[in-house]
């Protein structure tokens, strides 16, 4: 078999580990699951409160709408935690009469950032194997990371595409 960059399939798929594998595999699930069940439109109608909560502040309900598809994209795949929130985000603007767009690029950043758990994308557990990194390292490596890009996120998006 010829060799892609310098390294055999066989011998570089048979190197994976088989927890890794079964990691990808369960969050491919827990996606699928998650949109099939209704569960995301059970947590779109928690949402739906707390932006009648803040009385629909650009800033607050951006913050929303990043915070929790990041938290979901540390335990699912981004495709499919974007997958469950752009729909709730278009609901969410229908209902309070806004403009979706600064929602929309907020969940894409909020799903891209997915890093500090090894259930969030599968170079994540590559990079805890070779390393020797844990779940508390990456929390701690991730969390000022995590708080900038929040901050910086919804600020600028919020600023650029408001709400109202």
């Amino acid at each position: 078999m010829r060799p892609v960059f310098g390294v055999h399939i066989k011998e570089a798929s048979g190197s994976i580990p088989i927890s890794m594998l079964l990691l990808i595999v369960g969050s491919q699930a827990m996606a699928g699951a998650l949109s099939v069940t209704g569960a995301g439109e059970f947590i779109g109608g928690h949402i739906a409160a707390l932006v009648k909560l803040v009385d629909g502040n650009s800033y607050a309900v951006g913050f929303i709408f990043f915070l929790i598809p990041f938290i979901m994209t540390q335990f699912m795949s981004n495709r499919g935690t974007m997958l469950i929130f752009h729909p709730i985000a278009i609901a969410t603007c229908a209902y309070i009469g806004g403009n979706p767009v600064g929602l929309m690029i907020l969940i894409q950043a909020a799903c891209l950032s997915a890093f500090m758990t090894p259930m969030a994308t599968s170079a994540v557990p590559y990079i805890m194997e070779c390393g020797g990194y844990d779940q508390t390292s990456m929390i701690k490596q991730g969390l000022l990371y995590s708080v900038i890009a929040c901050v910086v996120s919804v600020g600028w998006i919020m600023t650029l595409y408001p709400i109202l």
